[in-house]
């Protein structure tokens, strides 16, 4: 069957205009004959019908869709095949999509996009409470209504939590562009992929253009396993920067926790009183020095440790980034919470200002600085173009990297792709101090070195890190 204007479907749809086309069908708006009211028709390709697993995504979005009952996820009318044509039957949303908006108006004001960023979440808390992650959150499936609000649609790809993927084994499903680093690293998309999903939205409309850029999706796609997003080039008060940024951490347990808490730090800053939203408009150098990346469009200043109340209750959130799980402290690491790397905090010698001992935690050992006891980290990352803190983790649980010792921050700019080849620091960051400190030289002999600032108890050090080239790992293997 052709599908054309004045076709009917089911002998019920009265097809009047096609409004889009994908991949895997058309979409046009119809006229449902029986209940007399407009709606969109959803069909699927005939040449996609006869791959069995398109057709089964196809009856998965149907199911999905079904299940969730919410003002901002497009409501499921029906189901069913015609003439050979399956077809999904939705309400029709009379707007646009958001990439449309966005190529007619540029970007966003921030509130208008807090309010848009809110309603999203609020939707995809839904979804995420019926166990379905959407796996392709991006403004083409977001459809803004006349009033503002916003729909959740296309859950082509929607997967439950507990099933199986419908594509071969190793297939990345999902639009390059829009994707979480798991999904790019071809891990299981969850909740917080959304979430980051989400994230690229909220930036895209802030800044009127995507934060990775390159010369082919894919590539797109793999700039977030090796670089941060570029840095937002317009004024935007800075908790709603930090919301943004949060929500595209790397690691995804240091995201907002679940998309309801996103939306609620959202909704938060869509009316921010002029004393409580600081504009970000440019970037000054610390009294005690800077702390840069050298890539080129991302250079990085170590934020200072102010702290930005959101007003949800109990969530706050750091200058830049939310500590990875907001009111959830983390244990085992001597009492320490979320270390933060900040160059406006004193910069710590072999003995801590005016104490005449070594910085709490520290024990003097040589020309550096050994942890007391053992002290393990999430990733290192930047985000926005800013460095980000550092997130301390218990040791007995997966975490990225360990510390080894740490030596003083060396003065005035730092370039924190080459702070490593600082003498002071290559020395302290070696691998034969690694072999002489491990737990278990043989088994560690492979394992990566970095070094990165940490601020604890309000001084900083330079941390010489170790961590498993294969990723996260557990338990210590640093002799305290």
């Amino acid at each position: 069957m052709d599908l054309q204007p004045g076709a009917r479907l089911g002998d019920r749809y009265h097809l009047r205009q096609r409004l889009g086309a994908g991949g895997m069908g058309e979409v046009w708006l119809a006229v449902d004959e029986v209940l007399r009211r407009t709606v969109a028709v959803k069909a699927m390709l005939p040449e996609v019908a006869r791959d069995p697993d398109f057709a089964r995504r196809f009856a998965a979005e149907a199911t999905a869709m079904a299940r969730v009952n919410h003002p901002a996820v497009a409501s499921i009318h029906d189901y069913g095949s015609s003439h050979g044509v399956a077809y999904l039957v939705m309400e029709f949303v009379d707007g646009e999509s958001l990439s449309q908006r966005l190529t007619r108006e540029g970007r966003l004001a921030p509130d208008v996009t807090m309010r848009l960023v809110a309603d999203v979440a609020a939707g995809l808390a839904a979804v995420h409470d019926q166990g379905l992650v959407h796996r392709d959150i991006k403004p083409a499936n977001l459809l803004v209504r006349r009033d503002g609000t916003v729909v959740i649609t296309d859950f082509g790809i929607a997967r439950h939590e507990d099933a199986s993927l419908l594509t071969a084994s190793g297939a990345i499903l999902g639009t390059p562009s829009y994707l979480s680093p798991e999904q790019v690293r071809g891990e299981p998309a969850g909740p917080r992929s959304d979430v980051y999903a989400l994230g690229l939205v909220a930036y895209e409309c802030l800044a009127g253009e995507r934060p990775f850029t390159g010369d082919n999706p894919y590539a797109v796609a793999l700039q977030r396993l090796e670089s941060s997003p570029r840095t937002l080039a317009v004024a935007v008060p800075d908790p709603i920067r930090a919301v943004v940024a949060r929500a595209l951490a790397t690691d995804p347990r240091e995201r907002w926790p679940s998309a309801a808490d996103l939306a609620a730090a959202a909704r938060a800053n869509t009316t921010l009183p002029a004393a409580a939203s600081p504009v970000h408009a440019a970037v000054t150098t610390p009294p005690a020095g800077r702390v840069t990346s050298g890539k080129p469009r991302h250079r990085a200043l170590v934020a200072a440790l102010a702290v930005v109340v959101l007003g949800l209750g109990g969530f706050a959130a750091w200058f830049t980034l939310a500590d990875g799980n907001a009111g959830n402290a983390d244990a085992g690491n001597g009492g320490g919470g979320a270390a933060e790397a900040s160059s406006g905090a004193p910069r710590a010698g072999l003995d801590s200002p005016g104490t005449g001992s070594a910085p709490a935690g520290f024990a003097a050992c040589g020309d550096a600085l050994c942890p007391a006891a053992p002290l393990c980290w999430a990733g290192t990352t930047t985000i926005g173009g800013e460095a980000m803190p550092i997130r301390s983790l218990d040791c007995a649980a997966d975490h990225r990297w360990e510390t080894i010792q740490a030596v003083p921050l060396p003065p005035g700019e730092i370039d924190l792709d080459t702070l490593i080849e600082q003498p002071a620091v290559a020395a302290a960051c070696s691998a034969a101090v690694l072999a002489e400190r491990s737990r278990d030289p043989a088994a560690t002999e492979n394992w990566n070195l970095h070094a990165w600032p940490i601020e604890r108890d309000g001084v900083t050090l330079v941390h010489c890190l170790t961590g498993s080239p294969d990723g996260e790992s557990t338990g210590s293997r640093v002799q305290p």
